[in-house]
């Protein structure tokens, strides 16, 4: 069967933890779907002119978290798959935003799967850093009601290939028609 996307009309956004393979799935699904795909937290660290964690110990959180709602805005001008970082959901304008302008899919992991894939990227994740279990724990404690606000659609990634989980996506946009 030809997957045929035109139907889709807003961007699909992808949100969850660090390490809950955003980045890599919407590469694949922007591919599959013959769309475009958008990091934010790429965006920002091309804009900044330095990685994410740079950015946080040069200018702090709170400059971080202003420079990511200003590209989700720009994300969100144009039907495309978008790989969000894990605190996108932490401002309110940008929980507003995902729920009137994309299908956002939350995609999930154990925190052991998290930490086993974070482990060789730790200098790239600023707010894992020291211990990171503990860390990651209060991440989802204070980030799983807000996913939930938001979230269309719910995927557990443990133990799925990128291809298989690429496959749930679509199947959960042909079911959200």
């Amino acid at each position: 069967m030809v997957w045929d996307p035109n139907w889709l009309d807003r961007p699909v956004a992808l949100v969850g933890l660090s390490g809950c393979g955003k980045s890599t799935l919407a590469r694949l699904l922007a591919r599959a779907l013959s769309w475009p795909w958008y990091d934010t937290d790429a965006a920002i660290a091309a804009a900044a002119g330095m990685s994410v964690a740079d950015l946080f110990q040069t200018y702090g959180e709170a400059e971080f978290r202003v420079r990511e709602t200003a590209a989700l805005t720009e994300a969100l001008r144009e039907a495309q798959v978008i790989a969000t970082g894990g605190g996108i959901v932490l401002q309110p304008e940008n929980r507003r935003m995902l729920r009137e302008q994309a299908t956002v899919i939350w995609l999930d992991a154990a925190d052991a799967t998290i930490l086993t894939r974070l482990a060789a990227d730790a200098e790239q994740r600023p707010l894992l850093r020291g211990d990171a279990a503990a860390r990651l724990a209060e991440l989802r404690a204070r980030r799983t009601p807000l996913y939930a606000e938001v979230a269309d659609v719910i995927i557990a990634t443990d133990g799925k290939t990128p291809l298989e989980l690429v496959q749930q996506v679509i199947a959960a946009l042909r079911q959200g028609r």
